[in-house]
Parts: C-alpha cells; structure tokens; sequence
C-alpha cells in the first residue's frame, strides 16, 4: 500500500493539535510502514534549525545601531573640527574665506526677511484669534497681551525663524558644498592643504550666529505687531494701551533669552547644513538627499534645543 504525503502529514498536525490541548491520541493501529513514516518526520521537524526571525531582526538591530553609532561619531568630530577651527581663526585669518561670510550674511539676513516676516505675521494673527476666543469665555480678553508677547518672545519668534531659516539657508549649505564635493573643488582645497572646515563651514557657522539674533527680534516685531492687529480689532482696547501692557508683560530678560535662542537655533542650522554637504554622495541624487537631510536634521535640532532650553531656563530662573 502507498501513501502521498498529505496523509502524513495530517496525522503529524493532529498529533500536534492533541499534544497542545492534552488531548491522548493512539497510532498504534496505523501500518508499520505508516508509522515509520511518521517517525521519519518527527525526526526532521526537531532536527530543523530554528526560525530564523530573530537571528534577521538582531541583524537588523546591529546595523542600524553600528550606522548611528558612526554617524554620531562623525557628527562629534565635525563639531570638534569646527570648535578647534573657530580658535585657531584669530591666528590666521586667511585660512577663512571673508567674502563667503559676508554674502553668506546677505542671503541668511536681508534675502530672508519678506518670508520670516509674512509668516510672523501670520503666526501672529492666528494665535491672538484663537487666544482671545478662549479667553472671552471667561471674561479675560485682555490677558491676550500677555499671551502674546511672552509666547512670540520667547517661542514662536525664535523658533518660527530658525525653522524657516533651516528650511531655506540649511539647504543652500548642504546643496552648495554638495556641488562642490561632487565637482572635486573640495578635494582641490585638501591637496592644496586649505582646510573646508575653516574655509567653507566657519564662514556659514559665523553668518548665522550673526544674523539669526536679528531676524529673531525682526520676527519678533512682526509677529506682535500681527496680534496687534487683530486685538484692536476684537477687543475695546486703544493702541497706547495695547503697548503699555506689552512692555508690562514682556520684561528684557524674555527678549535676550529669545536672542540668546535663536544664536543657538543659527548655529545648529549651520552645523547640519554644512555636516550633510560635505558628507554628501558624489552624484546629483546625493546633492538632493543632502539638501533634504539637512533641513531633517537641522530642524530636529532646533525642536530638541527647545526643548532642553525649557528646564534649563526654569531652573535659572527665567
């Protein structure tokens, strides 16, 4: 007599259906050969290796631990490249190229002021709308003012700048020294012993450290003079008392700790703008991951810095 295998194989799953629910099953009625059969196959399924899911997922895990890890490596070096170049600086100013630090400051300040500033604007405008219809609820409109200047001081100025800043300036670096890393200029500097950290970053790093204090206060101005607008609008309040109750609600410490910030936010934009362009690949598929990867980063920085500042601050009491 001859079997195909569905029938083994039935008898083997309903061997394991019983085991598992304690159920007792006899085959000692089967044919020997039967029964040889189904020994064969129990021999096979306990010598079969193991899944192999979690050997591919610890793999897996592996890579992508060893790839951040190398990537967090890097990042720390071209920090301390970039930290070691900004003391060396004062001692041989020619190894930094001034005129990209100046056109640098162009693009990152004066270019940059009609987009940061229609946004505040507008920033402005949709948070004392939707400040003032919360607050009427309770008969408090005027604390709008407060609300207004101490969230545009200290937040959304700052913060609001240096994302669009990252999203405009960051990409700039990151597409530019990615040009020059795939047209060989930055090979060209290293034969020459011209180091890019001092040539290429520290003039990016050093516009945006300049520049983004003023198009933080720009924003600043913008986005209070937005929810001015729409106070005088939806409040009986006059102008002259609207800006009385501003400078009672904002006080110095909140505008430099709004500077101070968006220093902060400039430098990091810099850093990931210039880390991925000079990591970028050598063809134009990697010029655009690069500009893409620097915005990523740059504006993860900026909202992990926020968020740091936030306790930081609380403790020193500001």
């Amino acid at each position: 007599m001859a079997w195909d295998s569905s029938l083994p194989l039935f008898l083997l799953h309903l061997r394991n259906w019983c085991a598992e629910h304690q159920t007792s099953l006899s085959l000692e009625a089967l044919p020997e050969p039967l029964q040889a059969l189904l020994r064969h196959l129990r021999e096979s399924e306990e010598s079969a290796p193991p899944p192999r899911t979690p050997e591919r997922l610890g793999r897996i895990l592996r890579r992508w631990g060893k790839r951040t890890a190398d990537r967090l490596k890097n990042s720390i070096r071209f920090i301390g490249e970039c930290a070691v170049g900004t003391v060396e600086a004062p001692a041989d100013p020619r190894q930094v190229h001034w005129r990209d630090f100046v056109g640098e400051m162009v693009q990152a300040g004066p270019k940059a002021l009609p987009i940061v500033g229609l946004l505040s604007f507008l920033i402005g405008v949709v948070f004392a709308y939707e400040t003032v219809s919360q607050l009427r609820q309770f008969g408090a409109e005027m604390y709008v003012i407060n609300g207004l200047g101490q969230a545009v001081v200290r937040q959304i100025g700052p913060v609001l700048a240096a994302v669009i800043l990252a999203g405009r300036t960051g990409a700039a670096f990151a597409a530019h020294l990615g040009n020059m890393r795939l047209s060989g200029e930055i090979d060209a500097l290293e034969v020459l012993g011209v180091s890019p950290i001092s040539f290429l970053v520290l003039p990016r790093l050093g516009a945006l450290f300049c520049m983004m204090p003023l198009i933080t206060l720009y924003s600043d101005l913008l986005g209070i003079l937005g929810g001015f607008m729409v106070t005088l609008s939806s409040i009986d309040i006059s102008s002259t008392e609207f800006w009385v109750r501003l400078q009672a609600a904002v006080s110095l410490a909140d505008v430099i700790v709004g500077v101070v910030k968006g220093a902060v936010f400039g430098v990091l934009i810099g850093l990931a703008g210039t880390l991925r362009g000079l990591q970028c690949e050598r063809s134009s598929a990697g010029v655009g991951r690069a500009a893409t990867s620097a915005v990523v980063t740059g504006i993860t920085a900026i909202i992990v810095a926020d968020t740091l500042f936030a306790p930081i601050l609380d403790n020193l009491g500001f």
